[in-house]
């Protein structure tokens, strides 16, 4: 006689992703159109008929510690092709946004960034670290911020020394709780028992990063390939923005602490390779921020439902490059006024972008990545043989 089962459904697991855009999940009725028309999908792990099910009888964690949900990139094509209007790529897209918050810690991060109405207060921190920031090199005395024309000089409102000590102790910070946070995703990845072999960690974490540097999957999509070049710009936008940032840190700072005559003074003047650098990764976060966000306001169903996770990421990562860009401009052309109250808010989104980057959507670069190291590692994402 074969073994009985016992589910234990999670009703209030059901409501949350119906609720953060799963909401058409109990219109699946298990026909298999979407793994059979998805294209990611693994030969030995076909997604995503198994995992709606799992969702509409609320198994939590198995879903959780499933890596197909991170092997999906919410093409879309399933939802495109579902005859029921199911949608499982919004249903996946809900999954891994409840993902963020189950693993997060301290686990009261994660429910505050899906929590709209904790918004205002999640602003507050940053704006009032910075106003202390600039209290403090000022005296009280805000005058100089008030006028149109004139000299503009961050460095007198925003030290850079003590911003520097701020943001690179709450990195460290933020890279420990992330630390914590992915051991936990690990331990569930683990939990798993695959029956494929693959060819260990070590190449699979080389295939990872060039699948992730080239985008590979995204343009294997049918339904959505303008999402391919929004999120390539976004992508390396981004990591060229930072690495300008890092660079400006180490050529003004820590090399003019150590004495070298390498030491560049600051602000980093164009056409410095560095300033360069930092130009051309706010020009493409700029451009991919507005493709994603034209993409996401068509309203064409292809594109999925937008949800808050989604908006909030767009608009906060293409405000950093927007803010950036102008405070660039106006000090070029001297208007004091308007450049420290954008480099103000420039300062807030960077902190709120790289300081709640675990528990916002921005938590995908993460997540996804161990997610494919551990699916890579165990032959989880076989090709299909088609």
């Amino acid at each position: 006689m074969a073994n009985a089962t016992i589910l234990q459904p999670d009703i209030e697991f059901i409501r949350q992703i119906k609720a953060a855009g799963g909401d058409s999940l109990k219109k699946c009725y298990q026909c298999a159109t979407c793994s059979v028309v998805c294209n990611l999908a693994s030969e030995n792990h076909a997604f995503p008929r198994k995992q709606m099910v799992l969702t509409q009888w609320g198994l939590k964690d198995q879903l959780l510690a499933d890596p197909s949900l991170w092997m999906c990139h919410q093409c879309n094509d399933c939802s495109t092709y579902c005859p029921r209007e199911a949608k499982p790529g919004d249903v996946f897209a809900a999954l891994r946004s409840f993902s963020f918050k189950h693993f997060s810690f301290p686990s009261f991060m994660g429910k505050a960034l899906a929590n709209k109405a904790a918004l205002p207060a999640l602003f507050l921190v940053p704006m009032l670290i910075i106003f202390a920031v600039l209290l403090s090199s000022s005296s009280g005395n805000f005058g100089y911020l008030f006028h149109f024309t004139g000299e503009v000089d961050y460095a007198i409102p925003f030290p850079h020394g003590m911003l520097d000590a701020i943001f690179v102790t709450g990195n460290i910070l933020v890279f420990f709780f992330i630390a914590f946070s992915l051991l936990r995703f690990w331990k569930g990845l683990k939990s798993n028992d695959p029956d494929a072999k693959g060819p260990g960690f070590i190449p699979a974490v080389i295939a990872t990063f060039t699948e992730l540097g080239t985008h590979k999957k995204f343009n294997q999509c049918e339904s959505e390939k303008s999402r391919y070049l929004g999120h390539m710009l976004m992508f390396y936008g981004f990591i060229g923005a930072l690495t300008a940032t890092a660079l400006n840190f180490l050529f003004t700072t820590i090399i003019k602490w150590m004495g070298s005559p390498w030491y560049i003074p600051s602000p980093v003047e164009f056409p410095n390779p560095i300033k360069l650098f930092g130009i051309a990764g706010g020009v493409a976060m700029l451009i991919g921020g507005w493709l994603l966000i034209r993409l996401r306001m068509s309203g064409d169903d292809d594109a999925g439902k937008s949800d808050y996770h989604d908006w909030l990421f767009l608009i906060v990562i293409t405000s950093v490059a927007l803010t950036g860009m102008l405070a660039w401009i106006l000090r070029i052309i001297e208007i004091p006024i308007l450049a420290y109250f954008d480099y103000y808010a420039h300062l807030v989104l960077v902190f709120f972008l790289l300081w709640y980057a675990p528990y916002s959507k921005f938590g995908h670069m993460f997540y996804r990545t161990l997610a494919l190291i551990y699916a890579k590692s165990n032959g989880i994402d076989k090709p299909r043989k088609l």
